[in-house]
Formats: C-alpha cells, sequence, structure tokens
C-alpha cells in the first residue's frame, strides 16, 4: 500500500500501552513507510515505541508511581511531589497546539481525554476495560474512587468514544457492549498483548521434569520486594526451577541459604542454587519464560494477562501498598480461571503454586479462560492494516 506522507501522533498511558503501541507501530511502519508516527507517552519515557521506529514528542518524565498515581495515596503524594501537575500542564498545552494528521489513543480515559485535544481524526484502542473485569454493582458504593475509570466504561468514556472514528476493544464481547451503548466504531481485530509470544524454553533436557515457576515482579519499582517474597515462596517448593523475568539492570545480592550457580544456558543473566532449588534471572527473554513455566507467580500487568493469555495458571498477589487488593481483584475478574488471587504470604503462595502444579486441569481452564478473554497472535498486524488505510483514506489538511 502507499499513499500521501502522513503523521500518526499515538498518545499512550502504561507501560504495557506503550509495549502495545510499539508493536503496532512496528507493523504499521513496515507496511506503510510513507507514514511518520510520533509518540506521546504520558507515562514514563516511551522507551519500547521509540525503538519500533516512532519519533519521540512532547513533554515526558518518569514520576514515581510508574503510572499508578491514583491507585495508592502513596503514589498520589511521590507523584505530586516530582511535578505530575506541572508536566500535565505542558503536556496539554502540547497536545493542543500539535497537528498531526490522524491520532492514535492506546489506553484509557485518560488517554482518550488527552487524545481529543488533538484536532485531528482519532481512533482508540482500549486495553484495560474489559466487560469481563467488570464489578458486580454494591449498594451504597457511589463514591469516586480512584479507580473509577478503571473498572468499566463510565459516561464521560463513552462520550469519548462516540467521538472517535473507531475503538478498538480488548475482546469481543466487549465490543459488542460499547456498540450496544451507542459506540457506532466499536470494533474487535484480537488483542496485541498476544503478539511477539513465541519463543523456544529456556529450560534442557536435563532439568525438565522438575516443576518450573515463571516469577514475574514486573517493571515498577517494587519489583524488588515483590520477588523476594517470591524467592520465599519457591524456598517452599522443593526442587522447584524459578525463572525470574528481570527488567531492573542489577541483579539483588542472593538471600540468605542461597548461593551462585553457572548459568546453564543463554539468557540466564545470573543463576543460583539453594538445595535442589534453582533460580535463574532472565533478561530480555520474557517469551522464553513464559514458554518454560508450568505455573506463573506474577505481580505484573500486561505480564499476567499474558501468561493467562498462553493457558498457564498464575497466582496473582498484592503487594501493600503499591499493587493495591481492588488492582488484583480487576485482573481476577479479567482473567477468570486462569488466575488464582493470593495472600501476600511465602508459604500460602507456594501452596497455591503447588496446587496448580499438581492439578491436571489447571492448564487447561487457564486455557480456555485465556482464549476467551485475551485472544491469540496476529492483532498487531491486523491493526496495522487497518491504520495504514485509514491513514491513507484521510483527505488532504
Amino acid at each position: 500500500m502507499t499513499g500521501t506522507p502522513r503523521t500518526l501522533l499515538v498518545v499512550a498511558n502504561g507501560h504495557g500501552e506503550d509495549a502495545v503501541a510499539a508493536r503496532v507501530v512496528g507493523e504499521l511502519l513496515r507496511r506503510a513507510p510513507w507514514v511518520t508516527v510520533e509518540a506521546l507517552p504520558v507515562v514514563g519515557e516511551g522507551g519500547a515505541v521509540a525503538r519500533s521506529g516512532a519519533r519521540l514528542a512532547g513533554p515526558r518524565r518518569e514520576l514515581p508511581s510508574g503510572g499508578l498515581t491514583f491507585h495508592a495515596w502513596d503514589h498520589l503524594l511521590a507523584d505530586l511531589r516530582a511535578g505530575i501537575v506541572s508536566l500535565t500542564a505542558r503536556q496539554v498545552a502540547w497536545l493542543v497546539r500539535a497537528r498531526p494528521d490522524a491520532v492514535f489513543a492506546v489506553g484509557d480515559f485518560y488517554a482518550q481525554l488527552l487524545a481529543a485535544l488533538v484536532r485531528a481524526p482519532r481512533r482508540v484502542l482500549q486495553t484495560l476495560v474489559s466487560v469481563h473485569a467488570a464489578p458486580r454493582p454494591q449498594p451504597g458504593r457511589t463514591r469516586l474512587t480512584g479507580r473509577y475509570f478503571m473498572e468499566t466504561f463510565r459516561g464521560p468514556e463513552l462520550a469519548l468514544m462516540r467521538g472517535a472514528d473507531r475503538v478498538y476493544a480488548r475482546d469481543a464481547a466487549t465490543a459488542a457492549h460499547l456498540a450496544a451503548r451507542g459506540v457506532a466504531g466499536a470494533s474487535y481485530v484480537g488483542n496485541p498483548m498476544m503478539d511477539g509470544l513465541a519463543a523456544a524454553p529456556l529450560v534442557p533436557p536435563g532439568l525438565r521434569g522438575r516443576p518450573t515457576v515463571g516469577l514475574l515482579p514486573g517493571t515498577r519499582s517494587w519489583a524488588g520486594s515483590s520477588v523476594a517474597l517470591m524467592i520465599s515462596a519457591l524456598e517452599r517448593l522443593p526442587g522447584a526451577l524459578g525463572l525470574v523475568a528481570w527488567t531492573h539492570g542489577q541483579v539483588p545480592a542472593p538471600p540468605i541459604g542461597w548461593e551462585s550457580d553457572l548459568a546453564p544456558v543463554p539468557g540466564v543473566a545470573v543463576a543460583w542454587r539453594r538445595g535442589p532449588n534453582r533460580l535463574w534471572w532472565v533478561v530480555e527473554r520474557f517469551a522464553a519464560v513464559l514458554a518454560s513455566a508450568d505455573v506463573v507467580l506474577g505481580t505484573a500487568g500486561t505480564g499476567n494477562e499474558q501468561a493467562v493469555g498462553l493457558g498457564i495458571p498464575t497466582v496473582a498477589f498484592p503487594v501493600p501498598p503499591h499493587l493495591s487488593s481492588a488492582f488484583i481483584a480487576n485482573q481476577a475478574r479479567l482473567l477468570g480461571e486462569g488466575l488464582t488471587v493470593g495472600e501476600p504470604d511465602a508459604a500460602a503462595l507456594a501452596a497455591h503454586v503447588a496446587r496448580l502444579a499438581r492439578d491436571g486441569g489447571a492448564r487447561a481452564r487457564a486455557a480456555a479462560a485465556g482464549s476467551e478473554r485475551m485472544g491469540g497472535p496476529g492483532a498487531s498486524a491486523a491493526l496495522a492494516g487497518e491504520l495504514a488505510a485509514w491513514l491513507a483514506a484521510l483527505p488532504r489538511r
């Protein structure tokens, strides 16, 4: 496909959203080299989308909460001290002045609100809200909370969506729900979170047969405390192999009882051993960690969803005060029987993992939930094709 040179502005508001946008942008630029993509990452510096070929634009800064400003008072206060108000004001002013040919919002209500400030045709990929995760109504609980726009579609977001050219939902049931609520452009072409996850397992033949647990502490600042609890749980699983998907630079020192071991395969940055147990710290091979895991223990957002999407039984737990019980409860509703919620207690988490590893039907239940709630691969290419056709058909400005 060829077309008149166009500029597409991508507005994404989250680490997971940045990764999703990167996959779509990479596919778009391969299909439509006549498109220039600019990206305003509302959360963080936008490393993933920049590596995909987008040009970073507008004011941006990494804030202490990592995009979870309204999930806990500590996050809100830390972001206020770090200058979120002035940063937001500068982002708003920049967006009002921006003049792309079109804008593509990747994220929730806030990303859409910012994207609507741009005077250009708009499409939306709503990666957060699903009808599968909608909480049951509770009488007497109508107060405005930090999760007001995070668990269901509210009137202001529906109004923004009705003004968009197309709204891509994260699953078919949600697209049907939006269409019934008057969002004429609601559509479902797949979930790009499930792209790029094909990989060979890391575990060599000599270590197969032992329970392998994928440890997903996530990308945010509390990953260190999260993974420490995961390691304590692993100690209670005799003979287990733990694979940490690590994104935070230097690996911490081993806790008491663990000692250094030889890294047996490429991609393992650091290896530890404790009696019959093994722990591998894996960098930049997230898909290989998932391909190797019998069960996942995670405090990740997108990562937990991807694990269930691949049919891996997953155990999640809160990390107070950073990762709230409300967040985990929402993730549990979203992922159905694929996700087990545990308390932040090593013995309890180990018991959940051991039970799922023994349960012959757990993987089948996770696979069924993942297929329904997450879909399969191919959405990034489908979205890129739709965006390219849309941009090619836009009238000259």
